[in-house]
């Protein structure tokens, strides 16, 4: 921290709700939780919001700017819970957790792989301020900019799961691109990286063209 000076400081942790009940539950009994045991994971739910305040508590204290955290919470195509299954349970959660986090000046981070295109006005209304990573193949890039762009930020992730390890160095370079392209708005509100952890064998080329695209491209 002492190094850091003004720069924009994040700090948090992995798993917030949907995977901290799978890690407990097991993702089968978590399935059939939601119907036969929400008041079971409200509970829990509860006990990990009173954890997560203490954390934030501290972030706070040493004057970090924002809390990064990570609930996948679609697969490739659709939410792992129905939308009305989000409402009622993790809707509560994520409110309260989002207003505690922004109540210390912080902003909240969300990662969240696969498709979230159903569950994304609740997560906007529960006050996630940046979504990650808008996974490609699984979420229309253009749409979410047109539905979403003004409504929260994105840290728009390029393709790790085709792209970066399969594609050549240039095909990097125009999936950057187009990234940008898609996601960019001249007032703000585009952060960029990678859509997850980038595998050993991944080109080292590649990882190259899709940095050095990321810091050089700019939208016409």
């Amino acid at each position: 921290m002492a190094q850091a000076g003004d720069r924009y400081k994040v700090g948090g942790w992995w798993r917030l709700f949907h995977e901290r009940f799978w890690g407990i539950r097991g993702m089968e009994n978590l399935m059939m939780d939601y119907y036969d045991n929400i008041e079971g994971l409200r509970e829990i739910g509860q006990h990990l919001l009173a954890f997560y305040k203490v954390i934030v508590d501290k972030f706070a204290a040493l004057g970090f700017d924002g809390i990064f955290t990570s609930d996948d919470l679609g697969h490739q195509t659709g939410p792992m819970m129905s939308p009305e299954v989000f409402e009622e349970l993790y809707f509560p959660l994520y409110k309260e957790f989002c207003d505690y986090v922004h109540s210390k000046g912080m902003h909240v981070f969300l990662h969240s792989c696969g498709d979230n295109t159903k569950l994304l006005n609740m997560l906007v209304e529960a006050g996630v301020d940046v979504l990650h990573p808008i996974q490609k193949g699984c979420m229309d890039e253009v749409e979410t900019a047109k539905n979403y762009g003004e409504k929260i930020s994105f840290l728009a992730g390029a393709d790790v799961q085709n792209l970066i390890p399969f594609g050549t160095a240039q095909e990097v370079k125009i999936g950057v691109r187009q990234l940008i392209d898609n996601l960019y708005k001249p007032e703000g509100g585009l952060l960029l990286a990678a859509g997850n952890g980038i595998l050993h064998d991944t080109p080292l080329e590649n990882i190259e063209a899709m940095l050095y695209e990321m810091a050089m491209y700019k939208k016409a």
